[in-house]
């Protein structure tokens, strides 16, 4: 006799996962999620909802917002080749982020090492000012890196 598969309720499906029943309900109100069977009034989900649950936290640790995994999904229903280019997409912008943080920990850096007491009047914080300004170059961030990598060895 075939056996039925186990059906977790909302409660199970959340402690399982560590997601609070409020997301899955949102992510099954998005689509994220496939409409769970009803029971007595009772959401059920398979255990395959493990699964996807856990896909929708890998593909947010991953940087993907819920936009983008519903822009996936759809663009594999049609073309299953698409995912690689949302992942060449998706480490561009992981790029971009990571030279952003860089530029600001460096004048972050800067700052706390500054011996101006108002940092306004520091020539090098003036300078970056001015390079954000239309017609300048941020070369300054760069003789700042310099400046600080010299100060470490």
């Amino acid at each position: 006799m075939p056996t039925m598969p186990t059906m977790l309720t909302i409660g199970q499906l959340s402690e399982a996962t560590g997601v609070p029943a409020s997301t899955i309900r949102f992510w099954e109100r998005r689509g994220l999620l496939p409409l769970a069977q009803r029971r007595g009034g009772q959401r059920r989900y398979t255990e395959a909802a493990l699964t996807q649950v856990a896909t929708l936290l890998l593909c947010q640790e991953a940087g993907f917002t819920l936009a983008e995994v519903c822009q996936i999904e759809d663009e594999l229903a049609t073309r299953t080749d698409t995912w690689r280019d949302f992942i060449r997409a998706k480490i561009t912008d992981i790029e971009r982020d990571q030279a952003r943080l860089a530029h600001a920990r460096t004048l972050l850096e800067h700052a706390l090492e500054c011996h101006h007491e108002v940092l306004g009047e520091c020539p090098d914080f003036q300078a970056v000012v001015a390079s954000r300004l239309p017609g300048r170059t941020p070369a300054v961030i760069e003789d700042l890196r310099a400046a600080a990598a010299a100060r470490q060895r």
